[in-house]
């Protein structure tokens, strides 16, 4: 039969001694885990705002071929990084077809390269960036605090396509292509 004395000693738990090593040994790894995970929540952000301005210029794109009409992209307020509103351009008037919200925390338009699509991208009633004969290719970089970027270009065909200006020949011959082809 078992004795009081051995029950107590089994049932005791941990030490003071094991229970600090165990918090310093978590906040060790808390500390090297925290930035890491900033970095990619930010850069998260960035590529989930480059989404969505990819998506706004592909829906712009494809009303403006379903309505035989030019649509446009503009910015709300002052610049992109306040959000962008899809519109039929001869219907100002009317309410937007689409708007987008702010740029995410952390994330803004790098207007160090590319063109910024000078404030306004239109689509004609075939799908091309531009207005009557004039076509006109564009870039947008946005960059994450974390120093990463990311581009949206519209080639003169007028679909857009995201890439990475950073990388050797990813955003091709266009504006926002900084490591030169």
């Amino acid at each position: 039969m078992k004795t009081a004395t051995s029950l107590r000693r089994r049932a005791q738990g941990f030490t003071l001694v094991e229970m600090l090593v165990v918090i310093a040994l978590v906040a060790i790894l808390s500390a090297i885990a925290v930035p890491g995970f900033r970095d990619l929540l930010q850069n998260q952000r960035l590529a989930s705002a480059t989404s969505d301005f990819v998506a706004a210029l592909s829906l712009a794109r494809s009303e403006a071929i379903r309505r035989s009409q030019n649509v446009t992209v503009s910015p709300q307020g002052q610049g992109w990084g306040s959000g962008w509103t899809v519109r039929v351009a001869a219907d100002s008037a009317a309410p937007p077809v689409r708007t987008f919200d702010a740029l995410p925390g952390g994330v803004t338009v790098d207007t160090t390269l590319g063109n910024g699509f000078d404030t306004l991208v239109t689509y004609d009633g075939n799908g091309f960036s531009g207005e009557g004969n004039s076509y006109k290719a564009g870039c947008l970089a946005l960059k994450a605090e974390t120093g990463r970027r990311s581009a949206i270009v519209i080639p003169m065909s007028g679909r857009p396509k995201a890439c990475d200006p950073d990388r050797k020949g990813d955003c091709g011959f266009s504006k926002c292509n900084a490591a030169g082809g």
